[in-house]
């Protein structure tokens, strides 16, 4: 006796007729690739949301090191403004001293040299830090050299009269190469 054959949406043509065998068979081949594909696409967004948020996460850390950059070239150019207002050919003793007192920018330097520069993604990011640490080991040399001209005759910086305005120049540059880098990850 034949096998009784269904027919798919009451058709009665060959093709879509078979038995339950038949389409079991067939059931479970087209299910499983129906499976595969549900597996590949959940997979894929799980994928994607874990990059979207790498990608969020290196941008807050570079938004992040210019922050940083920006408020150390602010300290930078508020300590630099305050030594400079002290600086004058005609200093007596006590101004002298407090122009000379503590070791100039160190706190600035030691934050400029603990930036993790190897760790910093682009290129754009390791250009602000450099452009820092040259900025502070420039004020630091002027310094020096002032606190060298306040004993001596010579007076070449002193007779400058703002010996720290390229470097603050330089800040000003660097603090608005910041803001363009910080709008253009935004």
């Amino acid at each position: 006796m034949p096998a009784t054959e269904y027919c798919f949406l009451w058709i009665d043509w060959w093709p879509l007729c078979m038995t339950k065998a038949e389409w079991s068979g067939w059931m479970q081949a087209i299910f499983s690739v129906a499976a595969i594909i549900a597996a590949g696409a959940f997979a894929m967004i799980s994928i994607r949301a874990t990059r979207e948020d790498q990608i969020s996460a290196r941008r807050e850390g570079m938004l992040s090191l210019i922050t940083v950059v920006v408020t150390l070239t602010r300290l930078l150019s508020m300590e630099i403004s305050a030594r400079a207002a002290r600086l004058d050919s005609s200093m007596d003793d006590a101004a002298r001293d407090a122009f000379l007192a503590g070791d100039p920018f160190v706190d600035v330097l030691a934050a400029a040299y603990v930036i993790p520069l190897h760790e910093q993604p682009e290129e754009a990011q390791v250009r602000l830090v450099f452009a820092l640490r040259r900025l502070v080991s420039t004020a630091r040399e002027t310094h020096s050299a002032i606190a060298k001209e306040l004993n001596s005759s010579l007076g070449d910086f002193l007779l400058a009269r703002q010996p720290f305005a390229l470097i603050l120049e330089g800040l000003a540059d660097l603090e608005r190469n910041c803001e363009k880098r910080a709008t253009e990850l935004r």
